[in-house]
């Protein structure tokens, strides 16, 4: 978008206090992607049909995770959607629970299609195999890994936001040794209350125009920008999404029967908030507007429904 077209839209800002509330997934084998999150993320699931699950934590009904049964394939590897989907504990000392439990839980990771591809030299897949980084960002301390069906995790712990400076920002390495004199090792696996989804990662395909779209759209604010990628937040956080080109141009949008993100659902802290970004939305772009939500597609074809408890 160019400046020139910027100067004539609306400025907006969203509210300072919305934050992601929970995150759709298609997938193709529930049973096993409910094992998965359950055994090894630690979540707890709160409600299950034949082709739903509804996930969360111990001891508090709010859905952070919805597995939809709906998925016929697994997504293309070089597509828009999903990069991973962040899960933020409350403290540090159990960020460090759940990054050595996944170091040292040896229970068989179920995933023959997988095992199949992906580890055929392997007699069982045990959650370390799912392990795919740490990194000290600076601002936050973090592991990440993928499900059984390729979708990204990431589960960290932030810093307090005064203390960000005084840390480098980047991908550094963790202090393992730090980290082991704090954490549990005798646990229920379970991630604890207090535990949400900090943001959503995406892969996209024009960089600049999905830039634009949840800058001037939405009203995120700009925390980090290069040529391959973004950082937008409310009210300051680091990020609560964020986007990567890193798959190219012609990234192909996934399909109803592929398997990946299906919504991503934003949570408003008031009324009145609500009300203005969708007044604001409503001018720029097409929306399905019902009476408790309303919803856009981003231009990677993502679906996102914005909400309120305060209706």
């Amino acid at each position: 978008m160019t400046e020139k077209l910027e100067e004539f839209l609306p400025q907006y800002t969203i509210d300072a206090a919305t934050n992601v509330e929970r995150v759709v997934l298609k997938v193709i084998d529930l049973t096993r992607q409910i094992a998965f999150y359950k055994h090894v993320v630690g979540l707890t699931v709160l409600s299950r049909t034949q082709n739903y699950a509804y996930l969360g934590v111990k001891e508090d009904e709010r859905v952070l995770l919805e597995l939809r049964k709906t998925a016929k394939k697994l997504q293309p590897a070089k597509s828009t959607g999903l990069f991973h989907i962040a899960f933020v504990v409350p403290n540090r000392e159990a960020f460090a629970t759940k990054f050595f439990e996944i170091l040292r839980n040896k229970n068989t990771v179920d995933s023959p299609l997988e095992q199949a591809t992906r580890f055929p030299h392997f007699e069982r897949i045990i959650p370390i195999a799912k392990l795919d980084s740490a990194s000290d960002h600076g601002y936050s301390e973090a592991f990440y890994l993928s499900d059984i069906e390729g979708n990204g995790i990431e589960i960290y712990v932030d810093r307090p936001r005064e203390e960000w400076h005084k840390y480098p920002k980047g991908s550094n390495p963790l202090n393992f040794k730090e980290l082991a004199k704090i954490a549990k090792f005798e646990t229920d696996g379970k991630l604890p209350i207090g535990t949400k989804i900090g943001h959503v990662h995406l892969r996209v395909n024009d960089l600049e125009k999905t830039l634009s779209f949840y800058h001037q759209v939405l009203g995120f604010e700009s925390q980090l920008v290069s040529n391959d990628r973004f950082f937008l937040s409310a009210g300051g956080y680091h990020h609560h999404i964020a986007g990567n080109a890193w798959s190219g141009r012609n990234a192909a949008h996934p399909l109803d029967i592929h398997s990946g993100l299906q919504e991503i659902h934003f949570n408003l802290p008031s009324k009145e908030a609500y009300h203005k970004l969708k007044n604001h939305v409503k001018q720029l772009t097409q929306m399905q507007d019902l009476d408790h939500y309303f919803a856009i597609i981003d231009p990677d074809g993502n679906s996102l429904v914005f909400s309120t408890n305060h209706q």
